[in-house]
């Protein structure tokens, strides 16, 4: 029988750490990894994680750790719905900062410096004296001060039946998503990438000039236990939009028409696809950016198919030219180019690209999840989550970055 104890190494994916524990062959458990990595990172709720190995299986709890098993990788990974609760505090906690930031005047002025990035320091920092400097330093120190004091107060204040309420009544809803693009541009194929769901197919025969939408929908729940040990369900009737073609329509038509689908359902998000050897008409995507904007509807604009050619480059050309007409672009992070709330453009490949002896694996799908992600808030941010929750292989591999732009002190505050 196997007694001698090893060491393993488990790489906590919320927070980036590499824990080693001991554990000994057919007789320690992975609830018992788990519970000793969490008491390692002072992390009160075990439950709340799973094992995987090498990214991929998930280890059941009352399974045994074996000594073949000894040098593969394990990752400690936050379990979906517990995730989705933490961003839902987070969104809570910077709607409630808000709120009370625009009651104390003092916190746009005395806490911007905060907060800022140092990065955007300047030379002219250079020439101030001494003692300017002294003061500045002792101000920024103070403002830092008040602002962890007001974020620590403020979330102390949130009861966890209030954050689950709140996810409820954001979730508990029919909700949309709507894709565009011309017919056989991969709309479907990269909905399914982002969902791992088989989401409607194309007709490879549809009328481009028909007006008609077709919708995949499906359902999730969520269910929580109440105070009184009862359990609450909500249940999301999520519908995903296709578009038909729109190469034939008028600049009026396709406009009027985007804005009046979008009145009436008032999607989470747009997907605009476009791919190379697919037709893009300008004044038509200028038409459907402008609905968005108008309506306040985040148009996220993807080029698809991205390694079929050089074209590809050119159509995110056009997306970028449309997208700086009404908003200066942000930044651009992991190829993808940020334009505020009015939308975001990047180029993906949704499946594994063959062609002769080249071989290349889809890329730029966490990247978009993300995207959208970061660029919604409140009831959209959380009802996008709830739609891509049973992806979990994007789960596992952006808990950290989901963890580090959420618990941002400039999004709390919304700088």
């Amino acid at each position: 029988m196997e007694s001698t104890i090893c060491s393993i190494q488990v790489h906590v994916r919320r927070t980036g750490e590499m824990v080693n524990i001991n554990v000994i062959p057919s007789t320690t458990t992975y609830d018992a990894i788990i519970r000793k990595v969490c008491e390692r990172i002072n992390e009160p709720e075990p439950s709340h994680y799973y094992l995987a190995l090498n990214y991929e299986v998930e280890l059941k709890n009352d399974n045994i750790f074996q000594s073949q098993q000894q040098d593969g990788r394990y990752q400690l990974i936050m379990r979906t719905r517990w995730l989705l609760e933490y961003l839902a505090e987070k969104e809570k906690l910077r709607n409630l900062l808000i709120q009370e930031r625009m009651m104390m005047n003092v916190l746009p002025t005395s806490l911007s410096h905060a907060i800022e990035d140092s990065s955007q320091e300047t030379t002219e920092m250079s020439i101030v004296s001494n003692s300017n400097a002294i003061a500045s330093s002792s101000s920024n120190a103070n403002s830092q001060s008040i602002l962890h004091d007001v974020v620590h107060a403020t979330s102390q204040q949130i009861p966890r039946q209030d954050i689950q309420n709140y996810l409820h009544e954001a979730v508990g809803k029919t909700f949309d998503i709507m894709l565009m693009g011309s017919p056989r541009v991969g709309k479907s194929t990269l909905i399914n990438a982002i969902l791992q769901k088989d989401a409607a197919q194309t007709h490879a025969g549809r009328n481009a000039c028909t007006k008609e939408f077709s919708y995949y929908e499906y359902e999730e729940s969520y269910i929580t236990e109440t105070e009184e040990n009862t359990t609450k369900t909500s249940t999301s009737s999520i519908r995903i939009w296709d578009s038909p073609g729109i190469e034939d329509w008028t600049i009026l038509d396709v406009k009027e028409y985007v804005q009046d689908l979008i009145n009436k359902k008032n999607p989470v998000c747009l997907i605009f696809c476009a791919s190379p050897g697919t037709y893009v008409e300008l004044e038509q995507l200028k038409g459907i950016v402008e609905a968005c904007k108008n309506l306040k509807v985040f148009i996220a604009m993807v080029v698809t198919n991205m390694y079929a050619s050089d074209e590809a480059d050119i159509i995110l050309k056009i997306f970028q030219d449309t997208l700086i007409r009404h908003h200066v672009q942000k930044k651009v992070e992991n190829n993808i180019y940020y334009y505020g709330p009015i939308g975001l453009c990047t180029q993906v490949n949704s499946i594994d690209y063959v062609v002769d002896d080249i071989r290349k694996k889809p890329e730029g799908i966490d990247e978009l999840m993300l995207g959208i992600m970061n660029s919604l808030s409140d009831e959209k941010l959380l009802q996008w989550c709830f739609a891509i929750q049973n992806n979990a292989p994007f789960w596992a591999r952006a808990q950290r970055q989901i963890w580090k732009f959420y618990s941002s002190v400039k999004r709390l505050l919304h700088y």
